[in-house]
C-alpha cells in the first residue's frame, strides 16, 4: 500500500473548515487510488509559491518529514506548474541531480491522482480512450519543460544555439499531437455511434433520464435497484466511467394499464474542481446527459457536506446542457441520513435499497416524462 503525503494551502478567502473538507475528499482519492495518507500539511498562504507551491521553508520541513516516515507519493491539492514539479521532486528525491524522477518520490497533483484512479478502473475502449486523451493534454507542458531541461544540459547551456536537442523537442510536439488527433478521431466515431442509437431510440419514441450527481452518490446502485441492471458498485470515488443503460417501465398517469418503457443512464460522477480538458475528454460518455429527455441529480442526504456538492454539480451541468432539460432533484440514502436539511423540502427523499420508496419514486418520474414538469 502507498504511503501518501498530501499537502495544500488555505487562502485568506477560504474558511479552515472548507480547507478540511477538500483535504479530506483528496484522502478519499489516496484511499481510491489503493494508498494511505501518512501525513496533512496546510498552510496559510495568500496564493501558491512559483517554485514549491506552499512556502519553501515549508516543503523543506514536509521533504524532511516523507524521508523519515518512508512515504512513496506527494499529492498537492491543486494543479502544478512544470518548474513547481521539479522544484518539488528535487526537495523529495534521493538524488537532487535526477531530472528523470526515476530514484525520486513521486509528485502527483490532483489532476495525476484522479487520472490514475480513472486508468486504474476504465473498463471499456471507450473510457481508456477518453483517459488516455486527459493524460495526453495534462502532460504536454510537463514534456515540453522536462525535455527542454534535458537538451539545455545536453548543448552545455550555450546561448543562440540550435541542436539535435531543439529539434528533438520539435519531434516531440508533433508526436504528441499527432497522439490526441489520432485518439480525438476515435472518440468522433464513438460519438457518431452514440448519436445513430439515440436518434433510433428518438424515432421509436424511447425517452431517456439521465442520472447525475457528485461521485459516489448512490447511482449506480439506484440504476440497479430500478432496472436490475448488473452493475458493478463499490463504496469508493468514480467507480464507473462508462454510460451503462437500463430498462425502467413506468405506469402512464393518464392509462394506469398501460406502461411505458424509458432509458436510465448512468454517467461518471463528478468531482470538485476538475479541469475544462478533463471534462472535455468525456464528453462521448456526458452525451447522454446532454441529449437526455430529463435529468435525475442524486445527492447523498447523509452527507454534510451536500450543499458544497450540490453547487458544484449544478455548476458542471451548467456548462454541459441546456436550460431547456429538466432537472428533478432526488435525495438518497435516506436509511443513512443523520439529519435534515432544508434544501430537501419539496423534492424526493429516498433509500436505493427500499422498494417503498423507489415506487414513489418512479410515480414522480412517470409524471415529469409525461408532463415535462419540473421540481426546482
Amino acid at each position: 500500500m502507498h504511503k501518501a503525503i498530501i499537502i495544500d494551502i488555505i487562502p485568506p478567502d477560504k474558511s479552515p473548515a472548507l480547507a478540511g473538507l477538500e483535504m479530506e475528499e483528496l484522502t478519499r482519492l489516496v484511499e481510491t487510488y489503493g494508498g494511505i495518507v501518512i501525513l496533512e500539511v496546510m498552510q496559510n498562504r495568500g496564493r501558491p509559491s512559483a517554485k514549491t507551491y506552499v512556502g519553501t521553508g515549508k516543503a523543506e520541513e514536509a521533504a524532511k518529514r516523507a524521508k523519515d516516515l518512508r512515504a512513496d507519493m506527494v499529492i498537492i491539492n491543486g494543479f502544478l506548474k512544470p518548474a513547481q514539479i521539479e522544484n518539488l521532486t528535487r526537495l523529495f528525491s534521493h538524488d537532487p541531480k535526477d531530472l528523470t524522477g526515476k530514484s525520486n518520490i513521486p509528485v502527483w497533483d490532483r489532476t495525476d491522482i484522479i487520472l490514475k484512479i480513472f486508468e486504474k478502473h476504465a473498463k471499456t475502449e471507450e473510457a481508456k480512450l477518453q483517459i488516455r486523451l486527459a493524460q495526453l493534454k495534462h502532460q504536454i507542458p510537463k514534456v515540453y519543460h522536462y525535455q527542454a531541461k534535458l537538451f539545455d544540459k545536453e548543448r552545455g547551456g550555450i546561448s543562440g544555439t540550435r541542436g539535435a536537442g531543439e529539434k528533438g523537442i520539435e519531434e516531440e510536439k508533433r508526436h504528441i499531437r499527432s497522439q490526441i488527433k489520432e485518439v480525438e478521431k476515435k472518440l468522433e466515431q464513438v460519438k457518431k455511434t452514440h448519436a445513430n442509437q439515440r436518434h433510433r431510440r428518438k424515432r421509436h419514441g424511447l425517452k431517456t433520464v439521465a442520472l447525475v450527481g457528485y461521485t459516489n452518490a448512490g447511482k449506480s446502485t439506484l440504476l440497479r435497484s430500478l432496472t436490475g441492471k448488473d452493475v458493478y458498485i463499490a463504496d469508493k470515488l468514480f467507480a464507473t466511467l462508462d454510460t451503462r443503460l437500463g430498462n425502467l417501465w413506468l405506469a402512464d398517469p393518464q392509462q394506469p394499464y398501460k406502461g411505458q418503457k424509458i432509458l436510465l443512464a448512468d454517467t461518471i460522477g463528478f468531482i470538485q474542481n476538475l479541469p475544462p480538458y478533463l471534462v472535455e475528454s468525456f464528453k462521448a460518455t456526458l452525451s447522454e446527459v446532454q441529449e437526455a429527455d430529463l435529468i435525475l441529480h442524486l445527492v447523498d442526504s447523509s452527507d454534510p457536506q451536500q450543499q458544497l456538492k450540490i453547487r458544484v454539480v449544478n455548476e458542471i451541468l451548467k456548462e454541459l446542457v441546456s436550460d431547456a432539460i429538466p432537472v428533478l432533484m432526488v435525495f438518497n440514502k435516506a436509511d443513512q441520513q443523520r439529519c435534515c436539511f432544508p434544501e430537501q423540502r419539496g423534492r424526493p427523499v429516498i433509500s436505493s435499497l427500499r422498494k417503498k420508496s423507489l415506487e414513489v419514486l418512479k410515480q414522480t418520474l412517470s409524471r415529469l416524462v409525461h408532463k415535462k414538469d419540473l421540481v426546482r
